[in-house]
């Protein structure tokens, strides 16, 4: 690493950090630095936000050929000045050694790397990093090969350079923080259906806990969350004691099949038409959010559901109605927001409720004249259909 210049070696210093050897995947040997107990307790917080799933998602949205780039010890391509090097500095069995490039471990080196990222690649359309990985993607081999120079151009002109072995060129589909996307949409990865599908029956809280941690990451897929849950979460509550028995192993054997590798979800699309279709039962609410292709037909960008809790089962039909449309424009809030779009609903009455071309009526409850208010800062228009006609949402709203 001094050969390297990511290191140099002092004779003193007023900070000294311990050395943690970690073994990676290929058996060599990485030293970090344990900054918990120097530089992390009194270095200024520094924030910048990663990219949330669905903006990632987004970005690869209508891709048709993709590309994975990995860079060579990411962080450590970074240069940091003198100050800052000597508040690096590492305590090891040969001296004390100044770190010259950003280390991985600082409690800021995330939001550092991030936000310098995305000012190399700024203004290049369907180019995302995230992290240490960059992502491309194009409508077709000749747009992919022009976005692919223009990333290699920016990172020769940063000083970054790219570890050719983890890189993936001009593929028909890739695996983007835990989901495979290709042409067709997105899909569950295969070895996450696996896991869960071969995932032993939980002995202990902290088990259960993690499996069904994992089953809802793919949150978005299962449209068909049925109550077959509830023995399961139970289990979770602080007062219930731990004891798995037939009713258990019968709901967790069942919750694996919510989800499969057939599984899709089409990619969102700004310039597709938005559906957002709502509905109640007696114990939860079910929405689904779809675009409308060219074809006429819908297709779902995302599902969600949940319970009602016991004060919200208590509601009128028409509130729980209103609560179903409600929870499912916050849920896709990102997606709605400054968009037109329409809802669709079952319950003929929220048409003269939450119509956003008409004053809203006078006789309605407290909380549904809150949420009428609420969704006046959306743009959207309302229609009927019959229950037989939203059966997605249907489903979820009875089996959340």
């Amino acid at each position: 690493m001094v050969h390297k210049g990511i290191l140099e070696s002092i004779s003193s210093s007023e900070w000294a950090t311990p050395v943690v050897p970690v073994v990676k995947r290929d058996g060599s040997i990485r030293l970090c630095g344990d900054y918990r107990c120097t530089v992390n307790k009194s270095v200024k917080p520094y924030t910048y936000p990663l990219p949330t799933v669905n903006e990632v998602l987004s970005t690869v949205a209508g891709g048709k050929v993709f590309s994975k780039l990995d860079l060579s010890q990411a962080y450590l391509q970074l240069p940091v000045d003198d100050a800052t090097s000597r508040l690096l500095t590492l305590n090891t069995h040969k001296g004390l050694f100044r770190v010259k490039r950003l280390p991985f471990g600082v409690s800021i080196a995330v939001a550092i790397f991030q936000k310098k990222m995305e000012e190399v690649f700024a203004g290049v359309d369907g180019v995302l990093p995230y992290l240490d990985d960059i992502y491309i993607t194009g409508t077709d081999m000749t747009s992919h090969n022009l976005k692919l120079e223009e990333v290699l151009q920016r990172l020769d002109q940063a000083g970054l350079r790219l570890k050719r072995e983890k890189c993936c060129f001009a593929l028909p589909e890739i695996v983007l923080l835990g989901f495979r996307v290709n042409a067709r949409g997105i899909q569950p990865t295969v070895d996450k259906v696996k896991a869960i599908h071969e995932a032993p029956s939980p002995t202990n809280v902290v088990e259960l806990q993690a499996f069904l941690g994992l089953l809802n990451f793919y949150g978005s897929f299962l449209k068909r969350r049925s109550d077959i849950l509830e023995p399961l979460h139970k289990l979770l509550q602080k007062d219930v004691p731990w004891e798995w028995t037939a009713e258990h192993e019968e709901a967790y054997k069942a919750s694996k099949g919510l989800l499969t590798t057939d599984d899709l979800l089409v990619h969102y699309d700004e310039k597709l038409p938005l559906i957002l279709t709502s509905d109640a039962s007696s114990y939860g609410l079910g929405s689904v959010l779809s675009h409308l292709l060219p074809n006429g037909k819908e297709a779902p960008v995302a599902y969600y559901s949940r319970t009602m809790t016991k004060t919200e089962r208590n509601y009128s039909q028409t509130d729980k109605e209103a609560l179903a449309i409600l929870a499912g424009v916050k849920k896709f809030h990102s997606y709605l927001l400054g968009r037109r779009f329409r809802i669709v609903t079952d319950h003929r009455p929220l048409l003269g409720i939450f119509n956003s071309t008409k004053p809203i009526p006078q006789m309605i409850s407290p909380r549904v004249l809150r949420w009428s208010l609420s969704l006046q800062a959306y743009d959207y228009e309302l229609e009927y259909r019959k229950g037989k006609d939203i059966a997605n949402a249907d489903a979820l709203s009875r089996l959340p």
